[in-house]
């Protein structure tokens, strides 16, 4: 059933005033966390809403600002979403009200198998992080990520570890990190060889896989290896960002429920090993349903 901009703005109108929509706390199997929470992200000092709000499906500022209305400050997106306009975007619909939020965004890289050079890197992350801070109006990023890692030996770069270091010092950025859709297992076993990385984005979800919702590829992993190497990010203080929580399908979180996204999100967050995720939600009647 399709919702009305109008009709949603009505009933988070009533749920303020305590009666009508009213969200739950999401039931958890190890503490109750409502929607408005927010959990420590890693080492990083950033609180975060457990349920994020993944920008790379809609171009609709309406719809972001109704996700902010349920509550959530966690927003994802990323450089190359939609040619930059998703940042674009994003910065419009925060003007004047940016610093209530915590913004991640991503950089891709050319590494080239390790045969990028140092100047090639600098001048390929530096003007990543300058588009990004002008398309969302902003003169900091709280967290910015490598996009998309394979392979494990990109993070020992010296000159991207180097640059990530730089950019934190100058407060361009609060954190950086990495996503990994493929091989993410070995990535992030790396990654916790020193836990250089504040923040590490990988896929999550009850069925250990998924399909690409987009270009349909897909991809599994070993769901037990996977929740080692997170459970060891975690405790030595790595912030874990849980994506592609619902691309695995739907999921009963209780036995009297039915399946549904929701249900695989609540999954995700059940594990206190998981500190947000970035669900994409691109119409108000999914934001309901993963807000009610």
């Amino acid at each position: 059933m399709k919702i009305t901009r109008k009709k949603f703005l009505k009933q988070s109108l009533l749920a303020a005033l305590g009666i009508g929509f009213i969200p739950k706390a999401f039931s958890l199997t190890s503490k109750n966390y409502s929607l408005y929470s927010q959990r420590e992200l890693g080492r990083t000092g950033i609180k975060v809403t457990p349920l994020g709000f993944g920008a790379s499906r809609t171009q609709e500022p309406a719809v972001l600002k109704a996700a902010l209305d349920q509550g959530i400050n966690f927003l994802d997106t990323g450089r190359s979403y939609a040619n930059g306009q998703n940042e674009v975007m994003i910065g419009k619909t925060l003007k004047g009200i940016r610093q209530r939020y915590i913004i991640q965004s991503k950089l891709k890289i050319d590494w080239n198998q390790g045969k990028a050079t140092a100047t090639d890197l600098r001048k390929q992350m530096e003007s990543s992080l300058q588009q990004s801070l002008e398309a969302l109006q902003t003169d900091y990023i709280d967290i910015m990520l490598l996009h998309g890692i394979r392979e494990e030996e990109i993070l020992q770069d010296e000159t991207i570890r180097r640059l990530f270091t730089e950019m934190k010092e100058r407060g361009a950025i609060r954190a950086c990190g990495f996503s990994s859709h493929i091989n993410h297992i070995k990535v992030l076993q790396q990654a916790n060889k020193d836990h250089f990385f504040d923040v590490a984005m990988v896929p999550f979800n009850p069925f250990g896989g998924f399909k690409h919702s987009q270009s349909g590829w897909n991809t599994s992993w070993n769901q037990q290896a996977l929740i080692g190497q997170m459970k060891e990010a975690r405790k030595k203080g790595t912030g874990i960002i849980a994506m592609k929580t619902c691309s695995g399908g739907t999921h009963a979180f209780n036995p009297q429920e039915k399946p549904s996204y929701p249900g695989a999100v609540r999954w995700v967050l059940s594990n206190d090993f998981v500190d947000t995720s970035a669900v994409a939600m691109a119409s108000f009647q999914e934001i309901r349903e993963h807000t009610r």
